[in-house]
């Protein structure tokens, strides 16, 4: 597995578990679509969170989690794939980004050359240098979760939840799963029951 998509499966464990910035919650829903029609849901074969031939930790529990959150509105899961209203998927994604600040600087350094103190220029113990830097990588995860109209193969809703990736969130990944799934569905157009 490339080392993307293991960092995309280990963030979005970790999505928004204690974030003391709030995450940014998406959804969208199809245009003339009465989501209150469908009435069964199943799972896909493979979801986007599965990159290898078995069910990842990270699906399971978001299986448990959206099938939590579609019952209380009123869904009830299909016998099988092939009879269900709407089919579920999860992806995930990662990206960094670079942060800071750096600048050139004034100062002392021991004549010509590059790095370590050295300045480059004939200008004795002073000269012009890269200076420091306050640089950083920041990732950015993502959790989107589709439902998708089984005749029509056409996604009818979709909410995705993204956040700067934490160590707290890596640490407990079963509760930020469990967090992301019920902000994500806070905002679905259909209410608990």
């Amino acid at each position: 597995m490339n080392r993307v998509k293991v960092l995309a499966l280990a963030a979005v464990a970790a999505l928004l578990a204690g974030c003391t910035v709030a995450p940014v919650i998406r959804t969208r829903t199809a245009e003339q679509v009465d989501l209150a029609r469908f009435h069964t849901y199943a799972f896909v074969a493979k979801p986007g969170t599965d990159t290898g031939p078995y069910r990842s930790l990270t699906t399971q529990q978001l299986e448990k989690d959206v099938g939590q959150e579609l019952q209380s509105r009123g869904y009830t899961p299909a016998a099988a794939r092939a009879s269900a209203d709407l089919l579920v998927n999860f992806t995930v994604g990662a990206h960094d980004r670079v942060e800071g600040m750096g600048g050139p600087a004034w100062g002392p350094g021991p004549g010509w050359g590059w790095g370590g103190g050295y300045r480059w220029g004939p200008w004795g113990p002073w000269g012009w240098g890269p200076g420091y830097s306050d640089i950083q990588t920041v990732t950015t995860v993502a959790l989107s979760i589709d439902l998708i109209d089984r005749a029509t193969h056409s996604v009818v809703w979709s909410g995705t939840a993204s956040s700067e990736l934490t160590r707290r969130m890596l640490d407990h990944p079963a509760q930020a799963i469990d967090e992301s799934t019920r902000l994500i569905f806070a905002q679905y157009p259909i209410a608990r029951r």
